[in-house]
């Protein structure tokens, strides 16, 4: 375990100098960098643009989707496993997880709604 989080922590690290490097160019320095490897500017824009959104979506998808099961939580309790995002209903603790990857949510909270907090349950459908 202690080796699997020391390896976390370095690649947090990494990704972080990473960040700090990109946002220290400028726009111009991008586009040249960009332009220089052969890549349209324009394409990889929208391409990392489209990336950076992905996360949010899945994030709204599993709030919307615990929240029509009466289930709420805390944004800022969302843990980052090794493969997945997980958290608990403030209400009731039962567990919920989503990956980025696949979009999948997963876990009890999802499963059956929340008993604790009275909350009208909305009918949605099928889960995906």
């Amino acid at each position: 375990m202690k080796a699997r989080k020391s390896s976390s922590e370095r690649l947090e690290r990494v990704m972080s100098r990473l960040a700090e490097t990109v946002l220290g160019l400028s726009d111009n320095e991008i586009v040249t960098e960009v332009s220089a490897s052969g890549r349209d500017p324009q394409l990889e824009a929208e391409r990392v643009r489209a990336v950076m959104q992905r996360p949010l979506q899945v994030l709204e998808n599993a709030d919307l989707c615990l929240s029509n099961l009466g289930h709420a939580i805390n944004p800022s309790n969302w843990q980052c496993g090794a493969l997945e995002y997980y958290n608990t209903c403030l209400h009731c603790g039962l567990s919920v997880s989503f990956t980025i990857a696949t979009a999948e949510i997963r876990g009890s909270a999802v499963q059956r709604a929340c008993k604790v907090s009275g909350r009208a349950i909305l009918q949605t459908g099928t889960l995906s």
